[in-house]
């Protein structure tokens, strides 16, 4: 099997962050270029508002954070490449990863919670349904608050 291509999607949210240090050791183990993907959600039924300013400013946060993400690795032997997309975020996921010949998705399994995600649907699991590759989803280990209020 060969991995030359791994995308790591990314809201920043914790476990996000969490799912990057996978992303990270497999790109190292397999010498794959690590691209980093952000999707700015913007629902195509949106009315045309001139929100072009709002967009950009938006798309330059995502872009610093990012750069930020990309330095906080200290990865000297990966390669990065970083992009920001704007749409629906499962849909850019998979474009995205079809266009450049991704290998391999490693991405978080949570980001939205509570009502979003009733109504929207988990974007992992979107992904895994339509990615023409395997995607690796990784959630956070259970905490210790978490575990006993299981068992009790």
């Amino acid at each position: 099997m060969q991995i030359s291509r791994i995308l790591f999607p990314t809201d920043f949210s914790h476990d996000a962050g969490h799912a990057f240090q996978y992303a990270l050791t497999f790109a190292r183990e397999f010498g794959a270029e690590l691209y980093l993907l952000h999707v700015i959600y913007f629902p195509p039924q949106t009315p045309e508002y001139d929100i072009g300013q709002v967009i950009d400013s938006l798309v330059k946060n995502a872009e610093d954070s990012l750069k930020k993400l990309v330095d906080s690795a200290k990865e000297p032997n990966v390669v990065f490449r970083t992009d920001v997309q704007v749409g629906v975020e499962h849909a850019e996921i998979t474009k995205f990863a079809e266009r450049e010949k991704i290998d391999l998705i490693v991405m978080g399994t949570r980001g939205r919670t509570g009502l979003a995600h009733v109504f929207l649907g988990s974007v992992a699991e979107r992904v895994v349904r339509h990615a023409h590759c395997p995607v690796l989803t990784v959630k956070l280990p259970a905490r210790k608050g978490e575990e006993a209020a299981k068992e009790g």
